[in-house]
């Protein structure tokens, strides 16, 4: 729980913290936000930060393996473009999806009542700022996070 209704917010790359909650974000914009009253524990880790990975894995190995079959049919037989280049494309957003269910990073796993949410920092986050952004946290909002790697 927060400390004081009037404490600062603190703010880690792409990770803020107030009085409000814990918030992700990405430019102006929220991704992902926990309220403060849900936040049950804290947890700082170091790995693969997708909330479904194989879900998102055995899309992105469909998606490819269609990218594939577009570009085979569009070299055997180059007199249609519309279908092949859509297969293509759809085959470079499956190897997009791949690479991002596999990257490992920081992030911040919040445990809530309902479920685990993760918050993740940019891969530019040192290892040495995070962890004074969390002890920063620790103190400021009384929230205790635990470092598992």
């Amino acid at each position: 729980m927060p400390a004081a209704e009037n404490a600062p917010v603190l703010k880690c790359d792409n990770i803020l913290v107030s009085t409000r909650g814990i918030t992700e974000t990405h430019g102006k914009k929220i991704l992902l936000f926990v309220p403060a009253p849900e936040i049950s524990r804290l947890t700082l880790k170091f790995g693969r930060s997708d909330h479904c990975p194989v879900v998102s894995l055995a899309i992105g190995v469909l998606l490819s393996v269609l990218g594939i079959y577009g570009l085979v049919k569009l070299i055997s037989a180059p007199r249609g473009f519309r279908y092949e280049l859509g297969m293509i494309t759809l085959g470079v957003i499956g190897g997009s999806m791949i690479f991002d269910t596999l990257k490992q990073r920081y992030f911040l796993e919040v445990t809530k009542p309902n479920g685990v949410s993760r918050l993740v920092f940019s891969k530019q986050t040192q290892l040495n700022d995070i962890r004074e952004f969390c002890r920063q946290v620790g103190t400021t909002y009384n929230y205790a996070i635990t470092e598992e790697f």
